[in-house]
């Protein structure tokens, strides 16, 4: 009995030890792939992506300019993960929050769009290809 519970035992460390190597390996191609992408770009394309960085850091300071003290408490915790301050945050947004929220969705969207536009058929599919990755 012994002997079957330590066979499972170190079979399961394994199991966990290859997806862990394959995992890593995934994220290091998932780098290459990346970088040659954006080796791809043009100048134009290249601003584009650091303009859209931009808006994404100043709708964040907006935002958080209009934080009440308990939301910058959930914000500053530092027990949660991003996405469970993220839950956490959302049922406290105030009407003027989810405003500010739903337009810079709405202009991230028309911004990612007008870039898509400038891609070629080759960097269209590895765009897609990052976007689907980052959204899993």
């Amino acid at each position: 009995m012994k002997n079957i519970i330590l066979s499972v035992l170190i079979l399961s460390v394994s199991v966990l030890s290859a997806q862990d190597h394959n995992s890593k390996e995934s994220c290091k191609q998932h780098r290459k792939e990346k970088k040659e992408f954006f080796k791809s770009l043009s100048e134009n394309q290249k601003e584009q992506l650091k303009d859209q960085r931009e808006l994404k850091k100043a709708y964040k300071e907006e935002l958080k300019r209009t934080f009440t003290k308990e939301q910058l408490a959930i914000i500053q915790n530092e027990d949660l993960s991003k996405k469970g301050k993220r839950k956490a945050l959302k049922p406290t947004l105030t009407k003027g929050q989810k405003k500010i929220k739903e337009k810079h969705k709405e202009l991230m969207k028309a911004e990612k769009e007008k870039f898509k536009a400038t891609l070629n058929e080759n960097q269209l599919a590895l765009y897609s290809q990052f976007q689907k990755k980052e959204n899993n």
